[in-house]
């Protein structure tokens, strides 16, 4: 509650600043040519002036953005069922209305379309000798947006760090960090940024792009001795009862989100058993997919059910590394 209350004074006090920075703005607007009002005439150089005025409206953009941002994420994220995707929605709205207002006053105070356009080539000539990074990193972020190779919220992996999209920015990119130390890709409650020109140097794997589902699998060494049809149908009754029925509820979502639907056979509607022979026994995989962020829980309910089924039947046995000692009877030689 006391941190809402903090948000909340935090918002009227950003809104208070934007109508006292508005009207700042709109009497120095009104006021360029010092005959509008007068009274008000701040006796100061036209460049001045003009500065002032970009600066005001500059800092009453940027308020209100902040403020719209906020109202956009409240409203659209219910509606489209994703903080994430009602935030990226407003990162790329907000970028397209900062380049409209920043080309709008280059011009507006640069004087003629010739010139400006003669200043803006003698100034990104300049730009790409002196701020090449910087200048990759907003390239490597155009094409981020474009080719759509990550969104907010989606779990991707590059340069060795792994983690959940929070916010991708101009520059750089933020992410909240899985992994590391943690196993089974638990939140480390680091926060992790890279530059996004990145995507230009290093591979990257998107775990959510075209769907929330990832295929995972849980392996079991058993015995030669144990009855191999108990043990298959123990695993697949387990599993069967953690995953079964998401699997089958959302088989037509993942089948019609594939980027490639010549890989629909190869989609299991339920979980699946492979086996495989080994030294000591027999190995028995099951198969199943689920949601990302479910993974290590559902692993966890999955593999608990197997091991209590197997502990229950003594016809089952799980085969580990030992050492077995067999004692043989000596051989009479003959006389």
């Amino acid at each position: 509650m006391k941190k809402k209350k903090q948000r909340e004074l935090k918002g009227i006090g950003l809104f208070i600043a934007t109508l006292i920075l508005g009207s700042l703005a709109l009497v120095l607007l009104l006021d360029m040519d010092y005959d509008i009002i007068p009274f008000i005439d701040l006796g100061l150089s036209d460049s001045l002036h003009e500065m002032l005025v970009v600066s005001v409206t500059l800092s009453f953009i940027w308020i209100s953005l902040w403020i719209l941002g906020f109202l956009f994420e409240s409203v659209a994220a219910p509606r489209v069922k994703s903080y994430a995707s009602a935030r990226s929605m407003w990162k790329l709205i907000s970028y397209f209305i900062w380049i409209f207002v920043l080309v709008a006053l280059f011009v507006l105070y640069l004087g003629d379309v010739a010139s400006s356009v003669l200043s803006l080539s003698v100034i990104g000539a300049a730009l790409t000798f002196v701020l090449q990074k910087p200048l990759l990193n907003i390239i490597g972020w155009i094409y981020i947006t474009y080719y759509r190779v990550y969104r907010i919220g989606d779990r991707i992996s590059v340069n060795n760090i792994t983690g959940f999209i929070t916010d991708i920015r101009v520059m750089d990119t933020e992410l909240q960090e899985i992994g590391t130390w943690m196993d089974g890709h638990t939140f480390t409650g680091r926060i992790s940024t890279f530059p996004n020109a990145i995507v230009f140097d290093h591979s990257m794997n998107n775990y959510t792009k075209d769907s929330p589902f990832v295929w995972d699998e849980i392996t079991n060494l058993v015995t030669y001795e144990s009855d191999i049809d108990k043990a298959k149908q123990y695993m697949l009754d387990a599993t069967t009862g953690v995953i079964g029925k998401s699997m089958e509820t959302n088989f037509e979502t993942y089948r019609k989100n594939l980027s490639i639907h010549d890989l629909d056979k190869l989609l299991p509607q339920a979980p699946e058993i492979r086996m495989d022979l080994k030294d000591s026994g027999v190995n028995l995989t099951i198969i199943y997919w689920c949601r990302i962020e479910q993974r290590r829980v559902i692993k966890s309910q999955i593999v608990e059910g197997i091991w209590r089924k197997f502990m229950e039947d003594p016809d089952v046995g799980i085969a580990y590394p030992h050492v077995e000692i067999v004692q043989g009877r000596k051989c009479s030689q003959e006389s």
